[in-house]
């Protein structure tokens, strides 16, 4: 497993800077197509996600998402299935799958419901999508290669950035 890098600010603002570039409005969706959404503002926030939670939820070594603000998110179509899982800070997180055809879309956390997680691999167009970091690093599966580029925090950026960070 890779030691997290220690944070070089000026490498993660620019990161930051280009994904909020990320071009609005942005549509994506499940595997099956019944699923749909729409997103109205850039994201502000993108991760590889190697908590243990994520790697059993994906069956991967870690999931790929990015976050934006639920006034910028909009389910356009589909059944969703739902279900809570308590996460590591003892939050509840809600992980939204499409009905039909099972694909993990979204999720959103209790304590911050003015936010949406969604699966990068759900983009209708992912050629713009922008990676900023590794988070839960000390969870990665023992085969994890990390892309030295990306910053990566223990666990959530929250619990390592002063929030002065971008």
């Amino acid at each position: 497993m890779s030691e997290p890098n220690a944070i070089d600010f000026g490498r993660l603002a620019e990161a930051h800077k280009r994904l909020r570039a990320m071009p609005a409005p942005f549509e994506g969706g499940c595997f099956c197509g019944a699923f749909r959404y729409r997103c109205s503002k850039p994201p502000f926030w993108s991760s590889n996600c190697h908590c243990r939670a994520c790697q059993k939820l994906t069956g991967s070594s870690f999931s790929t998402a990015f976050t934006v603000k639920a006034d910028g998110f909009e389910v356009l179509s589909g059944e969703a299935f739902k279900f809570d899982r308590v996460a590591e800070s003892e939050d509840v997180v809600t992980v939204t799958r499409c009905a039909t055809c099972g694909v993990w879309v979204f999720a959103e956390r209790a304590s911050k419901p003015e936010y949406r997680s969604i699966l990068a691999s759900t983009l209708d167009d992912a050629s713009k999508f922008v990676l900023i970091s590794d988070v839960f690093v000390t969870e990665a599966a023992p085969w994890t290669v990390f892309d030295p580029a990306l910053t990566q925090f223990q666990k959530m950026p929250e619990d390592e950035l002063p929030a002065s960070a971008p």
